[in-house]
């Protein structure tokens, strides 16, 4: 009981000291020029917070799809009451706190930093006005919006931005900065330029050939090609090597694509079509990123053998026929 009586009294004391001050404090304030710069002997504090939804950044970012996240500013102090001052001296208030007749509104600027020039990011309302809360009433929520458009050229890595909120001092009430980062992640794109060199080939039976394909990785994340040989003849021996490239943006890699021709290809007029896929996906492997299958055809064609060889038959048998008909001629005339 004794503990409680002598709380009682220091809160009661501490209030007096305070009361004191401020009132002693407008007594100066109305004897000097108002625009006379003075540093209040007594301050108060104010309190921001940026609170904002996880959820529409909890997936990687589409590519050119504006994605928006809703923003809450929170903002406080801890301002007394000042209730031994009458209503009708409201004006008296706030004098002593912000050397305002009237009760001024809070300007809460908002700020973004470290901004990547591969996305459109900006703030819906990045200056926001409020009320000032006094101590003991609930803190005032302003709303805003976050818009990230990540473009195609926009990295599939985490990032993050960053959010500067700031409130400007006014006389007794000091000023607030708080900063906060807010990460996201572009989606993959799963792009690939496939560049065989020679498409077109000519070989004999049982004769070994080989491609080089490039494939350069015009996507924006390390990606992982994979060739598949697709409906190949049991008579062809085809490889193709190696099994797989996990291959850096920009950069470019080359396959090599063997086969070697059956034993009876080259004596008919004919020739062997190859479909080889290549997957694109994301390295390391991800269940949830895009992938991309593309296609290309190499073809080779046999020499011929049999057709200059026949047409050479055709003609020779012609041209002898030829001669011994003119000869016959020439000795019926004769």
């Amino acid at each position: 009981m004794v503990v409680k009586k002598m709380t009682k009294h220091l809160r009661t004391v501490k209030a007096s000291i305070i009361i004191g001050i401020l009132l002693v404090s407008v007594l100066i304030a109305f004897s000097a020029p108002v625009s006379a710069a003075r540093e209040p002997a007594v301050t108060f504090n104010s309190y921001i917070d940026i609170e904002y939804d996880v959820s529409p950044l909890n997936q990687p970012l589409e590519i050119d799809v504006a994605v928006t996240i809703p923003i809450t500013i929170k903002y406080w102090t801890d301002l007394p009451p000042l209730e031994f001052i009458p209503g009708i001296l409201w004006q008296l208030k706030f004098f002593i706190l912000f050397r305002k007749t009237l009760g001024p509104m809070q300007a809460i600027n908002l700020e973004l930093s470290n901004t990547p020039e591969w996305a459109n990011i900006y703030l819906t309302s990045p200056l926001i006005l409020t009320n000032i809360p006094f101590n003991g009433e609930e803190p005032m929520e302003i709303d805003t919006n976050l818009v990230i458009s990540p473009r195609v050229e926009a990295p599939a890595e985490s990032y993050s931005i960053g959010i500067t909120a700031t409130s400007d001092p006014i006389f007794r009430l000091n000023g607030f900065s708080i900063f906060e980062e807010i990460p996201f992640t572009p989606s993959f794109v799963p792009t690939i330029q496939i560049s065989p060199q020679n498409p077109i080939r000519t070989v004999g039976p049982h004769e070994s050939i080989s491609f080089s394909i490039d494939v350069e990785n015009l996507g924006n994340k390390i990606t992982r090609v994979t060739p598949d040989l697709i409906g190949i003849d049991d008579k062809w021996t085809p490889t193709i090597n190696p099994p797989n490239y996990e291959i850096p943006p920009k950069s470019k890699s080359t396959f090599t694509f063997s086969v070697i021709s059956p034993f009876d290809f080259g004596w008919h007029n004919e020739y062997g079509s190859f479909e080889i896929e290549f997957l694109s996906e994301v390295y390391p492997y991800q269940s949830s990123a895009a992938t991309n299958t593309e296609s290309i055809y190499l073809v080779v064609n046999n020499y011929g053998f049999s057709t200059p060889g026949f047409e050479f038959a055709v003609l020779l048998i012609g041209l002898i026929v030829t001669i011994f008909i003119m000869q016959k001629r020439r000795k019926v005339n004769r």
